[in-house]
């Protein structure tokens, strides 16, 4: 109780220092949630001509980090307040300026959403991340770090532990972590006072999110979000659809020829920082593909089904692309049905050859390793070179993600589409 009182009283410190900003822009974010409105289109075009780009929305070419970095080095600094560092998790670490407005905007977002997700400011929670942080800013805020570089059997019930003993109510994080821990939770009967999870950062399979949800129970959902634009979209349940930040976030999914999907179609995931007031963020590839859940007079106002990002698209033997988590319920299903629940990542490493890692624990029945190798082969193509490799890890990213799905050959260009 003295640990969620000193952290209220830190930020509302914080917050006033600031002249209440935070406070007043969580009000306008909250307020804008609370119907299905989409963002006004005067605001959209008046952040266009503020920074020199000429026609509508659609009418502008997407931009990459390539683009942003290009920006960046014309940009106006005198309103720098921070850097926000992307993870490098595909190969493109680089930073993105946010001014002190920006850095406001985008604390008031989490606010709301975190509020949204069942946590409330002050509540004991454990965040998982790549990097750790000073114990005295831990401390301020009532939060205890889980930096997962080696998810030994150790590190998962020490971690475990931590939670149980400062009775952690929220987890915010990698959910492959996450579900590391929800494993070890049911496995010994542990008690614990977990209200709400919340994902971050990586797709989970539907089967290891129910197998979380049934471990833990509270509030489990899931979050769509990056370094370059903050929070994207968020669940407002459990396997529920994921509804757009209609404060400054616009979103678009897109076909090959860039136009708006149709509801139920699947496409690129395009954004726009309408708060990115240094280096202006318009029609943003994340690199992420999702399907258009619902349109508010024609602007997307909530998605589904996010699926990976582009980079990591993996193809059968003949080159035909596959969308990466069509192959999940080919390898999760005989496991589950087995009662197996091991962590797993499936990588192409050549045009007709496939690596299966599954982390070691419990040895698996032969028939289970069987059944995933012809379901796999049966949509990759009887030619198809199926590895099992049984490690200790799966080592992570550079950022702490470890993506259920890479692509590895060294020419994994998209001329194979």
């Amino acid at each position: 109780m003295i640990k969620k009182l000193i952290a209220k009283s830190v930020f509302s410190l914080y917050d006033k220092l600031g002249g209440g900003k935070i406070q007043a822009n969580y009000a306008v974010i909250k307020a804008k949630h609370e119907t299905p409105n989409k963002i006004d289109a005067d605001k959209i075009n008046k952040y266009l001509l503020e920074n020199g780009f000429k026609g509508k929305l659609e009418d502008q070419p997407l931009m990459n980090k390539s683009d942003i970095s290009k920006r960046m080095a014309t940009a106006n600094m005198d309103k720098l307040h921070s850097f926000a560092y992307t993870g490098g998790s595909y190969g493109e670490p680089f930073k993105i300026p946010y001014s002190k407005k920006r850095a406001i905007v985008r604390t008031a977002s989490f606010k709301y959403f975190n509020e949204a997700a069942g946590y409330q400011l002050g509540d004991p929670f454990m965040l998982i991340a790549a990097k750790q942080k000073p114990k005295w800013w831990q401390f301020l805020r009532n939060e205890y770090r889980f930096v997962p570089t080696n998810l030994t059997q150790s590190n998962i019930e020490n971690a475990v532990n931590l939670l149980v003993k400062e009775k952690i109510e929220v987890l915010i994080g990698f959910p492959s972590v996450i579900f590391e821990l929800a494993t070890y939770i049911k496995d010994h009967g542990v008690k614990h006072q977990i209200k709400a999870v919340v994902f971050t950062s990586e797709p989970i399979e539907d089967t290891k999110k129910n197998h979380i949800k049934e471990a833990i129970g509270g509030n489990v959902i899931d979050r769509y979000s990056n370094e370059e634009v903050g929070l994207i979209a968020q669940q407002k349940e459990f396997g529920g659809a994921y509804f757009t930040n209609r404060h400054n976030v616009v979103v678009e999914i897109l076909d090959d020829n860039l136009q708006p999907v149709k509801q139920g179609e699947i496409g690129k995931v395009v954004v726009t920082d309408l708060a990115a007031d240094i280096v202006p963020i318009v029609r943003y590839d994340t690199g992420d593909l999702a399907i258009a859940h619902e349109y508010k007079d024609g602007q997307l106002i909530a998605i589904s089904s996010i699926s990976g990002r582009v980079t990591e698209q993996l193809f059968t033997t003949t080159g035909s692309p596959i969308a990466p988590l069509a192959l999940g319920p080919l390898i999760h299903m005989p496991l589950s049905k087995a009662g197996y629940y091991p962590q797993f990542q499936f990588a192409q490493i050549a045009p007709a050859k496939y690596q299966l890692r599954i982390r070691k624990g419990a040895a698996l029945p032969k028939a289970v390793l069987t059944e995933i190798e012809l379901n796999l082969k049966t949509a990759l193509g009887n030619e198809a070179n199926i590895e099992m490799v049984f490690v200790d890890d799966i080592k992570p990213q550079p950022s702490g993600k470890r993506p259920i799905y890479k692509n590895e050959m060294q020419n994994r260009c998209t001329d194979m589409r």
